[in-house]
C-alpha cells in the first residue's frame, strides 16, 4: 500500500535546508593577527551537517555541528509524527454516502471519513516533545498546527467521481459492486490550495509569531518537503473497493436500465 514516506520527507527537508548554505557563526569577519591558532585548535567540519562552518577552528566546527544536530532532531521528530498520524488517517479512511446514478458515483465533500489524527492538536501530540526545550516545542506547534489546518481543509472538502459500470444497466436494483480504482489525485478539494509550500510556510510563520533565527529556512524546508510528499501520495494511492448497491432500476419485464439513487460505502485508500 502506498504510504506517506516520513523518512523521505525528513531527508528532503534536510537537503532543502542545507541548500541555503548558512555559515556559522554568522557575522564572522576573520581572525586578527593576535590570534595565532595552531594545529591543536583545528578540526575538520562535518560535510553532512546542515550548516557550514566558517573556519576549521574547533569552536566554529563544534558550533556548526551542535546547531545542525538540533535542527536535524526537529525535522526528524516532526516528520516521524506526521508519518504516524498520516498512516492512521489512511488506514481508517473510507467513504459513506456516495450517490450513484447510472455508472457514475459522486463522492461529495464529507463522504470521505477517517480518524482525526491529522487535525492540528492530534498531530502535535503525535510528535515526541518530552524533555525538549521550549523553543523546540514552539516550532513543533507552529508546524503541526499549520499542516493540520491545511489537511483538515483538504480532507473535509475532498470530492471525486467514482465509476460503477454495473450501474449502467440494472434490473430492479444495483447488485453489490466495487468502483473502478482511481488515484486520489483524480479528486479535487478547495483545500488543495492550502497544501502548497508557500501557503503552509505562511501559516507556520503566522502560528509562530516573531520568527527566530533560521525560522524562515526551517519552515520553508519542512513545508516544501511535506507538500512534495503529499502530491506523491495522492498520485500513487488508489481509491478502491467502495461498494455500490441498492437504488432503483427498471423492473422486468422492462429491459435493464440505469440505476438511480444507489449508494456507495466503505472502500479504502490503498
Amino acid at each position: 500500500m502506498p504510504q506517506f514516506q516520513a523518512g523521505l520527507m525528513a531527508n528532503t527537508a534536510k537537503q532543502l535546508f542545507k541548500a541555503n548554505a548558512i555559515m556559522l557563526p554568522e557575522g564572522f569577519s576573520g581572525f586578527g593577527p593576535q590570534a595565532p591558532f595552531g594545529a591543536k585548535d583545528q578540526k575538520a567540519p562535518d560535510p553532512a551537517a546542515l550548516f557550514q562552518s566558517v573556519s576549521t577552528l574547533s569552536y566554529h566546527v563544534d558550533t556548526h555541528k551542535v546547531i545542525s544536530k538540533n535542527v536535524e532532531e526537529l525535522i526528524d521528530a516532526v516528520c516521524d509524527g506526521i508519518g504516524q498520524a498520516f498512516g492512521s488517517f489512511q488506514s481508517s479512511a473510507k467513504f459513506v454516502g456516495v450517490l450513484i446514478n447510472g455508472p457514475v458515483g459522486m463522492a461529495t465533500p464529507g463522504t470521505l471519513v477517517a480518524a482525526p489524527t491529522m487535525m492540528g492538536p492530534a498531530l502535535f501530540a503525535s510528535v515526541v516533545t518530552a524533555g525538549k526545550q521550549p523553543a523546540f516545542i514552539q516550532y513543533v506547534s507552529s508546524i503541526t498546527l499549520a499542516i493540520g489546518q491545511a489537511f483538515v481543509a483538504w480532507h473535509s472538502g475532498f470530492s471525486c467521481t467514482l465509476m460503477f459500470p454495473a450501474g449502467a444497466a440494472c434490473a430492479g436494483t444495483l447488485p453489490p459492486c466495487p468502483n473502478i480504482p482511481v488515484p486520489v489525485a483524480s479528486g479535487f478539494s478547495p483545500g488543495d490550495a492550502m497544501m502548497t509550500s508557500p501557503a503552509l510556510m505562511g501559516m507556520m510563520l503566522a502560528n509562530h509569531g516573531a520568527p527566530g533565527q533560521h525560522s524562515l529556512q526551517i519552515f520553508q524546508a519542512i513545508a516544501s518537503a511535506f507538500s512534495m510528499q503529499f502530491l506523491q501520495w495522492k498520485g500513487t494511492t488508489m481509491i478502491q473497493n467502495v461498494m455500490g448497491a441498492g437504488g432503483v432500476a427498471p423492473v422486468p419485464p422492462l429491459p435493464p436500465g440505469p440505476v438511480a439513487m444507489a449508494v456507495g460505502i466503505g472502500g479504502m485508500l490503498q
